[in-house]
């Protein structure tokens, strides 16, 4: 399948990710696809489980579309796979102030004191939405592009990164100029002209949904160049246009 539709950070915008996937969808017109979420659905945002339950709905609909994992997905599967309470209750106390504490509300928890029983709960009534993130992709590949979280060390081949590099790494891949294995296609680090914007060896396309209401994503359809659609939330409704990237080259 070469039409692949590439999302950028979520973070709990159920509302600019559901105008997105209907946009895409007229898009295609009656061509397959899948999408590929970047990671990130969750957190800082209003409402992180709708967005995961979003997310679990296209991969069935669309054959082929992954869920690529995000730092702050593995924020959450941290914070319930700690080993003792001392461990947990770090976690927590790294995860609430990243938009840990929106998630949980998301998920209907008003008191989220007891870190323990917070894991308990969540456990037990989201159990099919952690087993979609545990399931979760880290990298995803195709002949000319290669989709992550937040990039990959430059000084390695594709076959020895390291999943929880892809997902964290800023400076050391942003700052490298020089040629990678395939174009990277990434979200994780907010673009700072909050446009995609298109690098020599890289696509990023995270564009700060939360707060600027532009969710973005790229389309990449066999050796066509890529075009690229975002939300825009500052109108009476939600729009979602094709928008011409920053090209940064």
């Amino acid at each position: 399948m070469s039409l692949t539709y590439a999302i950028g950070d979520v973070h709990g915008r159920h509302d600019l990710l559901n105008a997105l996937l209907a946009e895409i969808r007229g898009d295609a017109g009656t061509r397959d696809f899948r999408v590929v979420f970047l990671g990130d659905l969750i957190d800082r945002g209003p409402e992180s489980a709708a967005c995961v339950d979003l997310a679990i709905a296209t991969l069935g609909a669309h054959p082929g579309s992954k869920l690529v994992l995000g730092n702050h997905e593995e924020f959450l599967l941290t914070f319930l796979d700690a080993g003792n309470r001392t461990d947990r209750e770090a976690a927590m106390g790294r995860w609430l102030p990243n938009g840990g504490a929106e998630t949980l509300r998301s998920c209907g928890f008003s008191d989220i004191c007891d870190a323990d029983e917070v894991a308990r709960q969540l456990a037990r009534t989201h159990a099919g939405q952690i087993a979609a993130l545990r399931s979760s992709s880290w990298m995803v590949e195709t002949e000319s592009h290669v989709f992550v979280h937040g990039g990959i060390d430059p000084d390695l081949p594709l076959a020895d990164q390291d999943p929880v590099t892809t997902r964290w790494i800023r400076d050391k891949f942003l700052h490298h100029g020089g040629p990678l294995p395939k174009t990277v296609v990434h979200g994780h680090t907010i673009t700072r002209s909050a446009l995609p914007e298109i690098h020599s060896n890289r696509i990023a396309l995270d564009t700060g949904a939360v707060m600027t209401g532009h969710l973005t994503c790229g389309v990449f359809d066999g050796n066509a160049p890529p075009r690229f659609l975002a939300t825009d939330d500052h109108g009476r409704e939600i729009a979602v246009t094709e928008i011409r990237p920053l090209d940064l080259r």
